[in-house]
């Protein structure tokens, strides 16, 4: 009596059991989802999405992967189909993103928004609206690192055909060069303080004062060479007007020679007489002036001390 009992509870608990999950079943079954299909298009590859994976708006789950397919005009293109609720706002702005569950490597559509351009997204022929796949943040950066690879080789070839024997030589003497050109500079630089200290010691408060009344010579001797330049043309016109005054004078006296003689001669000799003095004087001052050219600056150099006087030896 006591095992149909039991038998009998055992079978009322499985009915009502059975009776629960009907219930259930049937309010599942009286709120349907509501969703809209959309394709995503992409042209690389979509490692890790299989049908079925979620997808996700801004991180919250919204639908699923319907299928997976070729594009059948161009295999280029991978055809993602989709289902998303109908409450999400999918706008031409609105972009496809694989995310990465974790660390088990699965993926899913993220969805997300630039928010540029809020119009609905317009339909393809067929009549579902086709939601372009970018590249994730990851994705760029494995881009990013396969490019930089690739140019690291480049590189690296470049630098082997660059480092050929021969200029690897080029590059030692040119090492060598620069070693010796440091060497140089260090003993330069080593003979600067001394180098200082002459200039220092040349530049002394005598010297200085030296320099500066040379200069100030200079000055006065330049100031007078205007003076000493029109005095020297004066004196040359002087000797070429004595110059005619005897010739007039000569040609006079001999016209009338003899009847002037007693006054004219004795002018035409003291004449002479000044012409020859500065004849002589205009050439000792050439003389002077073209053996020592610094005397018209510097003036004349003092003479050698006769018998008597100051330095005689």
């Amino acid at each position: 009596m006591e095992s149909r009992a039991y038998a009998l509870i055992t079978g009322l608990f499985v009915l009502g059991i059975a009776g629960c999950i009907v219930l259930w079943a049937h309010w599942l079954a009286k709120t349907p989802i509501a969703r809209t299909a959309y394709r995503v298009v992409a042209t690389g590859p979509v490692s890790g999405l299989n049908p079925e994976a979620q997808v996700r708006y801004r991180g919250m789950g919204v639908g699923r992967v319907s299928a997976i397919a070729l594009d059948q005009k161009d295999p280029r293109r991978i055809l993602v189909n989709i289902e998303v609720d109908d409450n999400i706002p999918v706008t031409r702005g609105t972009y496809a993103q694989l995310g990465m569950e974790g660390i088990t490597g699965i993926a899913f559509v993220h969805l997300q928004d630039d928010y540029k351009d809020m119009q609905p997204l317009a339909k393809a022929v067929d009549g579902v609206a086709e939601v372009p796949l970018r590249p994730a943040f990851f994705d760029m950066i494995s881009d990013s690192a396969e490019g930089t690879m690739k140019d690291a080789r480049e590189l690296m070839s470049s630098m082997n055909g660059l480092l050929t024997p021969e200029n690897r030589k080029r590059i030692g003497s040119t090492l060598a060069s620069l070693e010796r050109i440091s060497a140089n500079l260090e003993a330069a630089s080593a003979r600067m303080p001394a180098t200082i200290a002459r200039a220092e010691a040349f530049l002394s408060e005598d010297n200085r004062r030296l320099a500066t009344g040379s200069l100030e010579r200079i000055n006065e001797t330049v100031k007078a060479l205007p003076d000493l330049t029109r005095e020297t043309q004066a004196l040359v016109k002087d000797a070429r007007e004595l110059a005619g005054q005897v010739g007039k004078l000569s040609n006079e006296a001999g016209s009338a020679a003899g009847v002037v003689r007693d006054d004219t001669l004795p002018r035409v000799h003291a004449l002479a007489e000044s012409v020859e003095r500065s004849s002589q004087r205009v050439g000792r001052l050439a003389l002077q002036l073209d053996r020592e050219p610094q005397s018209a600056i510097f003036g004349r150099k003092p003479g050698r001390p006769g018998p008597g006087e100051p330095g005689f030896q």
